[in-house]
């Protein structure tokens, strides 16, 4: 369907599904579980809704997306159990392709891992992640990475996390800012 027959409705339900989650972040990091799960249940709904249609104007919102916006917004209840099956499932739905959101997903599933007392699962997401995407140089990787590297640092007494930060010191891209 080209962009002149293309239904409203659809592009607005998809358009919706993304700021029902904004939505649900920011009464996440307020603290507003009722709210917070609202917003994440009408963003499924929403998404449901919409078709797979692209919009010259909008950037792709899909069930990746959301699986990824949705572990955040668990981990910021502190539902890392949730947040655990929401990160893994945007792990599955990304592809070598969009190596940029793959890395971020893996990023989330690495540091919820670490929250739930599970370095070994986290090191060997780590693992993966710096295998498949080392050069990848988005300010917002970097950052996330950045992030990941102090939240492991406060476990550095276990030996197989103290060489897991020697290789990421080595692996870690320089940023080049070109992707934000």
């Amino acid at each position: 369907m080209d962009r002149q027959t293309q239904d409203p409705r659809e592009v607005i339900a998809g358009l919706l599904s993304r700021l029902h989650t904004m939505w649900a972040r920011a009464m996440a990091a307020a603290d507003q579980h009722t709210a917070a799960d609202r917003a994440l249940d009408q963003a499924h709904r929403d998404l449901n809704a919409s078709a797979d249609t692209a919009h010259p104007w909008l950037s792709p919102f899909d069930a990746g997306r959301l699986a990824s916006e949705e572990a955040l917004i668990l981990v910021d209840l502190g539902e890392y159990d949730e947040a655990l099956a929401a990160a893994e499932e945007a792990v599955t739905l990304r592809d070598a392709g969009r190596a940029r959101s793959l890395a971020l997903a893996r990023i989330t599933l690495a540091d919820i891992h670490v929250r739930r007392g599970d370095l070994d699962a986290a090191l060997a997401v780590g693992h993966d992640l710096l295998a498949t995407s080392p050069s990848l140089g988005s300010i917002r990787v970097v950052q996330q990475l950045d992030d990941l590297r102090a939240l492991l640092e406060s476990h550095k007494g276990h030996e197989p996390v103290r060489e897991y930060l020697v290789r990421f010191g080595d692996a870690r891209p320089e940023c080049s800012c070109a992707q934000i």
